[in-house]
Order: C-alpha cells, then structure tokens, then sequence
C-alpha cells in the first residue's frame, strides 16, 4: 500500500459531466450541452497529481468534493429542473400527431400559459424584455418563420418538437429575484450564441419557479436532445449559480442522498395536489397484485433492483472512505464532518422501489382484515399465499 496521497473519487456519487453533444452535430444530429463556462466551481482541485517526492500523506479530499459533501450530508436544499413533455392526447382522449399544425398549436398556448397571457414579462436571448400579448405573438411569429425556414433547408422535418422546456425551482424561502437571475445566468452559458430562447419568472405557487423554453433547432442546425447527463449537468451550474448569490444549494443525484425511487411525474403530481388520484396508481396496484400472486407472493427479481443495491454499497464505500480520512486530520472541523458523513452513510439502507412500497401496501391492507382478539382474519386462495410468502421471507420483497 502507498504512503503518498490518494485523491478519494466520488465518481460513484456524483460523477463528472460528459457531454451528450456530437463533434459533429448536422441537420439530423443531436445536440447536448457545451461547456462553454469552462471547469466549474473548484474543479481545478479535484483530483490533484502525486507528487512522490512530497513526502508521506494521507488519503485527501478535493476542496470541492469535500464542500459538496458538507452540503450533502448536512442535507442542503436541492434544486429541481424539469423537462415538460408535450402532452400525447388532448383533452378527449383523442392522440396527438406531431407536425406543423399541432406543434404551432402546442408553442402558442406554451407561450401563453408562461406569460399568463400576457400578464408577465417574457425575456429573450437578446436581453430584450417585454409583457403583454403582442410580446408572446411576436415570439411565435418569429419562431414559426425560423421553424419554416430549417424546414426548407432540410434542418427541420415536419415531425420536428419546435421548442423544449424546462422548469427550474428552489425549495424554500429563496427570492425570486436570485432564481430568475441565476436561470438568466445558466441560460446564457449553456444557450446563447446556440438557441433562440424565452423565459419568464413564476411566483404564484410554493416556491418561486423560472419556465425556459428553447428553440429546439439550434443556429448551426443542430437539435437539442437533453439526456440524463445533460439534465444533471443543469442541475449542477444551477445550483452554483445560486450558491454563488449566496443561497445554500446542492444538485446530486438522488442515490448520492440514498433515495432509490424516482421523483413523481408532473401530472401525477398536479393530479395529487388537486386532491385525485392518477391513474397510473391503480394501473402500478394491478400489475403488482397480478405479479404477487402469479410468483407466490413475491415480486420477480429485476435487473434494476441489483443494480440499485450494488451502487448504494459503492456509494456507502466513498462515503466511508471520506469519513475515515477526514477523521485522521487534525483540524476539527473535519473530524466533525467525518461524523457527520459517518451518521450519514449508516442511514443509506433503504433501497426500495416504488414496486416494492406498492407490494408491501398491499400486504398491510390484506393484514388489515382482523377478527376480535387480534388474529389475522382468515385469507383465501392467492392473498393467502402472498401473505404466508411475505411473513416466511420479508427480506426478499422486490
């Protein structure tokens, strides 16, 4: 074993970002996101060369990741950021086929519905702000005509999304004021020189929230085509810029923070908050019941799920590794984050998935089902095996 300094990676928590982007992006080519703010936030630090001649070291920590781990384990607010996906039906089930008509449809009532029609102001790559109906028009005019335009140049097809659009929000009693300055600044990063662009400040919910919508057809012909990657790496510049206004911000990825499920879908989500209930919860309930009782009471195992479970050892491995070599340094405030990442990794067990928290619901609601003196009503046919399954084998639930 070396004595030298090691640099401890996180690339398992949370890994460097890698843009999606092709060297060479034409009319059909997707486009990620550049790097055109250069390293981020102390990303000169991380990783630094041995130099063997320094002498014996401990195992260290970057300035950066060991920033970021204080904010992690000591539970900073994260951002969140959104894409909208363009609805498939309309409002009579009927589906919507993509083309030029339907996707004029679909930007006009965007533009609207982030202007509330015409109430708020609407600000361009250009720096140029403006609120009323006439602005939102002008916006989709000039953007139709674009649109038109790449689709005679062979840039565009008829079955080309004219816009994509994000949402971007901070938990917390945050300014909006410093959210939309720090989505201006995100945008002219990622977006100017590159795409035409639109956004507009929301401050009528919990939190206050910026809508960016982009033109999806990029100056130089290229489409963007946000991956996880890129999503990521939003989260990551917006929550700097925030930090840099001074808001306590962090953007890992939800296994750095041992949550295994995904976050809810945005319908779902407004469905539950007008007091409803989605139907993809029954839909989820039926296929689990169904699985329950075709494999005696016992989800199949998926490739996913093992997945998860070997990621959170890995992460709970880094997270260890910090600890330890925080804990032989002697400044104390780095002891006190090592108990803090300490505390914190042993509580990273939980690894279920939203099949898993579906299953175990419906073992509570058939346990329910009592007879005086306590004992569990008697259960017939299939809810009688799943039930005995889950008692002989609770820790096998998937």
């Amino acid at each position: 074993m070396s004595d030298f300094e090691t640099p401890i990676g996180f690339e398992d928590c949370w890994p460097s970002y890698r843009s999606s982007r092709k060297a060479k992006a034409g009319a059909s080519g997707g486009s990620g996101l550049s790097r055109a703010g250069g390293r981020r936030e102390g990303e000169e630090g991380r990783n630094p060369p041995t130099d063997p001649a320094s002498g014996p070291k401990r195992p260290a920590l970057s300035p950066e990741d060991k920033a970021r781990l204080a904010r992690v384990v000591r539970r900073a607010p994260e951002v969140v950021v959104k894409v909208s996906v363009p609805a498939k039906h309309d409002k009579q089930g009927n589906p919507i086929h993509v083309n030029r008509s339907t996707e004029a449809v679909r930007v006009a009532a965007h533009l609207s519905y982030i202007s509330r029609n015409g109430k708020l102001e609407l600000e361009n790559d250009r720096g140029e702000v403006a609120s009323g109906r006439a602005a939102a028009a002008a916006v989709f005019r000039e953007w139709m005509d674009k649109h038109d335009e790449d689709r005679a140049n062979g840039m565009a097809t008829d079955r080309t999304r004219i816009t994509t659009s994000m949402v971007f929000s901070m938990p917390g009693e945050v300014s909006p004021e410093i959210v939309r300055d720090a989505v201006r600044a995100l945008a002219e990063q990622e977006f100017r020189g590159r795409h035409d662009y639109v956004m507009a400040l929301h401050t009528d919910t919990h939190h206050p929230h910026v809508h960016l919508t982009v033109r999806t057809v990029g100056h130089d012909g290229a489409k963007l085509a946000l991956r996880k990657a890129d999503l990521q790496h939003l989260r990551d510049v917006f929550s700097q810029e925030l930090r840099q206004r001074g808001v306590e911000a962090e953007s890992t990825p939800r296994h750095a923070r041992g949550i295994a499920r995904r976050g809810e879908a945005t319908p779902a989500y407004k469905i539950r908050q007008r007091g409803g209930n989605p139907l993809a919860d029954a839909r989820i309930r039926r296929e689990v019941d169904a699985e329950l009782a075709q494999n005696a009471g016992r989800l199949r195992d998926r490739p996913w799920d093992e997945a998860i479970l070997q990621r959170r050892g890995r992460v709970m491995a880094a997270y260890a590794a910090a600890a330890a070599a925080l804990a032989q340094s002697p400044d104390a405030g780095d002891q006190a984050l090592a108990r803090e990442t300490q505390r914190f990794a042993t509580r990273l067990t939980d690894t279920s998935t939203r099949r898993m928290a579906v299953a175990l619901s419906l073992k509570l609601r058939v346990r329910s089902h009592t007879q005086d003196g306590g004992r569990e009503a008697p259960i017939k046919g299939d809810d009688a095996r799943r039930s005995r399954s889950h008692d002989k084998q609770p820790g096998r639930e998937r």
